[in-house]
């Protein structure tokens, strides 16, 4: 799902990739800026990093992101911020970012926890 980068923005948005969905709103910020705010909700599969089974993560977070068109070289006390290289928002690409970032954690199964 593409959304035009706007000043006026104020939409809200659902997008998913098999069992993972990113629901919430995108509405204008500051100058410059879109917040988004949206619920990770689903499952997918990861292996174990001890055991190698593959198992469940279960997504349940809360994630609020601030969006900057173009380079940004500030910060934000509250929020990242995530730089969009057009006009454009790629929600399945942000949706895909934090899939991909969850992904990188450190995850052991219920058997290797024990």
């Amino acid at each position: 799902m593409n959304i035009a980068f706007r000043r006026n923005l104020d939409q809200e948005f659902e997008v998913t990739s098999d069992k993972a969905a990113l629901k919430g709103r995108v509405s204008a910020y500051k100058q410059g800026f879109i917040l988004m705010k949206a619920q990770l909700s689903g499952s997918f599969k990861v292996p174990c990093d001890l055991c190698a089974e593959p198992f469940d993560i279960i997504l349940d977070e809360k994630v609020e992101l601030l969006l900057h068109e173009g380079a940004y070289s500030g910060a934000d006390d509250k929020y990242d911020i995530v730089e969009i290289d057009s006009s454009i928002i790629d929600m399945d690409e942000i949706l895909h970012s934090e899939i991909e970032l969850i992904k990188n954690d450190y995850h052991r199964c219920d058997n290797c926890k024990k």
